[in-house]
């Protein structure tokens, strides 16, 4: 099946189209902004591809052709199906997996370098994503209310899957959150702008410091970095799931694998945690602890884990 040949202009009317209704279905469905806007491009590519999309065949077969990661057409096939949920309209995806990989962990000399040498508003940006761990899509959330520059903490407002919680950072941060202007009730406002101005300057970084590692930095980076970090400097993986808002142990467990690989740790000294109630005992089990002894006085147990 040959897909469909359209014209500069139909396509620039289709995009326009497109783009209207993933955007009224992302906020009908209650997706996030990047969400809609991620999206939203992702079915414009598909469009530039020349595929008929009212026809469910020929997306399959145009992505099919195409030498992407998986999980990449996995991504295009989400953006497709917002499509089709706003037509009210079936097809049966095609089976893309997400593979399986330790994301990039870099120094932080090479973190600091980039908060050095980026603007004024990207390096406050980058500060609150080391010290926090939050997820870029909830700082870019930072209200000026939310900040208490006493006690040097932040009301994390949580994207979807996470929980919200109240996170400790740096004097440097607050400080320059201090010679940031405030024009409107939010700190950051625009995450696509952040987001393309960081990339044009890493790039401009990266061959400054002729340093191609800088460039596989990402905002993400920074959450990956500060879990690994954490874990490495407490060995608490229910404190790195804490401060990362992780509704489940299991998004958290991979910062175990990453702290041995990255620190090659191996020891046999123990890490002991006390669990007053079923839950707790449950959570630590799911963390890779071991029960050892029973009630003592307070009515806890003990279990514990290798560091």
């Amino acid at each position: 099946m040959k897909t469909l040949k359209i014209s500069d202009e139909v396509h620039g009317k289709l995009t326009a189209v497109l783009d209207r209704l993933v955007t009224q279905t992302g906020k009908m469905q209650g997706y996030p902004d990047e969400t809609v806007a991620v999206r939203t491009g992702n079915l414009a590519r598909l469009v530039r591809l020349g595929v008929n999309i009212s026809d469910p065949e020929t997306v399959k077969e145009t992505l099919s052709r195409q030498t992407w990661k998986d999980s990449y057409k996995m991504l295009l096939c989400y953006a497709y199906e917002s499509f089709m949920k706003m037509e009210n309209l079936k097809w049966i995806r095609p089976r893309y997996r997400q593979g399986e990989s330790f994301p990039f962990i870099p120094t932080e000399q090479e973190i600091d370098q980039l908060i050095a040498a980026t603007s004024k508003k990207i390096s406050t940006f980058l500060q609150g994503l080391k010290d926090t761990g939050a997820d870029p899509g909830e700082l870019v959330k930072l209200r000026w209310i939310d900040i208490n520059k006493e006690t040097r903490t932040l009301n994390i407002t949580p994207i979807k899957g996470h929980n919200p919680r109240v996170s400790k950072v740096s004097e440097q941060f607050i400080n320059m959150l201090e010679r940031l202007p405030k024009t409107s009730e939010a700190v950051f406002r625009n995450y696509d702008n952040l987001k393309n101005a960081f990339f044009w300057q890493r790039k401009r970084i990266s061959e400054k410091f002729s340093n191609p590692r800088l460039r596989k930095i990402s905002f993400t980076t920074f959450r990956h970095w500060k879990g690994t970090m954490e874990y490495h400097r407490t060995k608490d993986v229910l404190y790195v799931k804490k401060i990362l808002g992780h509704k489940t142990i299991q998004n958290t467990l991979k910062y175990i694998d990453l702290e041995a690989t990255i620190f090659e740790t191996v020891d046999d000294q123990w890490t002991a945690r006390v669990a007053s109630d079923v839950k707790e005992a449950t959570t630590l089990i799911e963390a890779g602890f071991e029960y050892v002894t029973g009630e003592y006085n307070d009515g806890g147990k003990i279990f514990r884990k290798r560091k």
